[in-house]
């Protein structure tokens, strides 16, 4: 409750003649209301002044009322409430800063056990490459001395051959009476042959054709996995300049972190002197870490871009994994292949040798025995047939393999110019880093000029600059959630573009076994083929023996 000032007093009837004694002593002693220092009224003559100074008694109209005091005394608290308030909020922002840098050297962490976790991963492929390289060695080594068991095989047979061309020059020596029976065979041999040649020379066209494009094939395969090996090194190089690049940024953040925690301490001392400064003082102090904030805002942001770039990265490793898998498979197929075009080649010469043994047979005693070797041959021919539709079926799959590996090229080349993107928002960056390090040190620089000088302005200068920094506040929260809103659409179109990726994936991988089954199946086909081959090659060398024998007695 505010009072109302007191009335003046009553002024006494001889304060005149007082007042003239005074002015006379003040003559005669030199001094006058303003050299004595002494404050006079406006609407008050000096020498009511002088009277009251030489009676001795106080003047009321010098005396500051109550209402002027209390007027200055809610002033004061009002100020006194503001820097209040001011000092919460800094203690407030320092919190949020504080919960900030915690997260951030938690991500760190978590990076770092990413980056120990790929590295792992790594020396795991190494190692499984190595142990695929062991066991392609012990594959070639199998293969080689199945070669040389199968040379020596038909070494033995070409021995056989001719000890029995041999017997054969002897049994027509000794058997003239069979050359008519041997002249009706012959004719039926010479159709027979006719017939076989034409079928050989077809198989051999067709062979050719196979062999033809199985070379095309081959080069392009080969020129395919050189360009892949090509761009798995280059993308290589890139993920290692990217991780120094990496530690460059970790190595500026971690001293923008230290000069952080300077400024904290910088601010805890300023708190402590909060109350003894003017308003100014906290104006520039609050534009200072406003500035900051800005600074760390875009430093927070310029580390999620970076934490991007890495899953960026990890994406390209994945890839490069990926192709190194489907070129590990493309060799293997490939390797199928030349084992399908050697084992083609010797169905043709296990063809010729029975051909060749059909017309070197000197003694048939029936048609049908022809007529069982005709069925027999036929039905070896049919399953050639199969045998090349199926390797016709396996070109078109190695095709659409190709066409899957132009694809997988196509996506690295996405992933490069991804990491390029990459690499050049981490030189925009450091850019960044350079200019935020500039503004901070000129920052600083106009801080300790501030303290230097006195502070200037009145209360309403303070109170403006107080509600433009909060309008600036709101903007910066403002574009701090527009941002985060943004990233968030790029994390969901990231985790989309991966779905896909994995499902693409997963396509491929059911192809690759589905033409793994069909060489496990072309490989028992072809056995099965031997092995029929085999059995025909020992029937006829029975039925052989059984005709000598005779002749021997005769």
């Amino acid at each position: 409750m505010i009072l109302r000032t007191p009335q003046q007093r009553k002024r006494r009837a001889d304060s005149d003649a007082d007042a003239d004694l005074a002015a006379a002593a003040a003559a005669t002693s030199g001094r006058s209301p303003v050299s004595d220092r002494r404050l006079v009224l406006y609407d008050r003559p000096t020498d009511l002044v002088a009277a009251a100074a030489a009676s001795g008694a106080p003047s009321d109209d010098m005396v500051c009322t109550y209402h002027c005091r209390q007027m200055v005394k809610s002033e004061f608290m009002v100020a006194l409430h503001t820097a209040d308030n001011q000092v919460h909020e800094y203690r407030v922002l320092l919190d949020t800063l504080e919960k900030q840098l915690s997260k951030s050297e938690d991500e760190r962490a978590a990076y770092q056990d990413k980056l120990n976790y790929v590295e792992q991963e790594l020396a795991a492929t190494k190692g499984r490459e190595s142990a695929l390289q062991e066991r392609l060695l012990k594959d070639l080594g199998d293969y080689q001395e199945r070669y040389r068991d199968q040379v020596k095989k038909i070494g033995e047979l070409e021995v056989q051959l001719n000890k029995e061309i041999d017997s054969r020059i002897n049994a027509e020596s000794s058997s003239a009476s069979a050359k008519e029976s041997v002249k009706e065979l012959e004719r039926t041999l010479q159709r027979l042959s006719e017939n076989s040649d034409r079928e050989k020379k077809a198989l051999k066209k067709e062979l050719s054709y196979m062999q033809d494009d199985s070379k095309l094939s081959f080069s392009k395969l080969n020129a395919e996995l050189e360009r892949t090996r090509l761009r798995a090194q280059n993308s290589e190089n890139e993920a290692k300049m990217l991780n120094e690049q990496l530690e460059d940024l970790r190595k500026q953040l971690d001293e923008s972190l230290r000069g952080k925690n300077e400024m904290e301490h910088r601010l805890l001392d300023s708190s402590a002197l909060s109350a003894q400064r003017n308003p100014t003082d906290d104006q520039k102090l609050i534009r200072l870490l406003q500035e900051e904030l800005r600074n760390y805002e875009s430093e927070v942001h310029e580390a999620r871009r970076l934490k991007s770039s890495r899953t960026n990265v990890e994406l390209l490793n994945e890839k490069l994994l990926e192709e190194q898998g489907r070129r590990e498979r493309a060799e293997t197929e490939l390797s199928k292949l030349q084992e399908i075009e050697a084992k083609a080649h010797k169905l043709e010469l296990e063809l010729a040798s029975c051909t060749s043994l059909l017309s070197n047979i000197p003694d048939v005693s029936s048609y049908s025995n022809i007529a069982d070797l005709q069925r027999q041959a036929l039905a070896d021919l049919n399953k050639l047939g199969e045998v090349t539709s199926r390797l016709k079926e396996l070109e078109v799959t190695l095709e659409f393999t190709e066409i899957s590996k132009q694809r997988a090229e196509g996506e690295a080349t996405h992933a490069k110019e991804r990491a390029e993107n990459a690499t050049r928002e981490v030189k925009r960056v450091e850019l960044l880093l350079t200019a935020v390090s500039e503004e901070r040190d000129r920052l600083r620089k106009d801080h300790a000029m501030s303290t230097s000088q006195k502070p200037i302005g009145g209360d309403d200068t303070s109170s403006k600059n107080m509600e433009s920094g909060l309008l600036q506040m709101e903007k910066a929260v403002r574009e701090l959630e527009s941002t985060v809103h943004e990233q968030r659409e790029l994390i969901s179109q990231q985790h989309a573009e991966l779905n896909l990726l994995n499902e693409k994936l997963s396509i491929e991988a059911r192809k690759a076994k589905s033409l793994e089954r069909e060489g496990d199946q072309l490989r028992s086909q072809v056995a099965l083929l031997e092995s029929k081959l085999g059995t025909t090659r020992g029937g006829v060398r029975s039925r052989n023996k059984e005709k000598r024998e005779p002749l021997k007695c005769m």
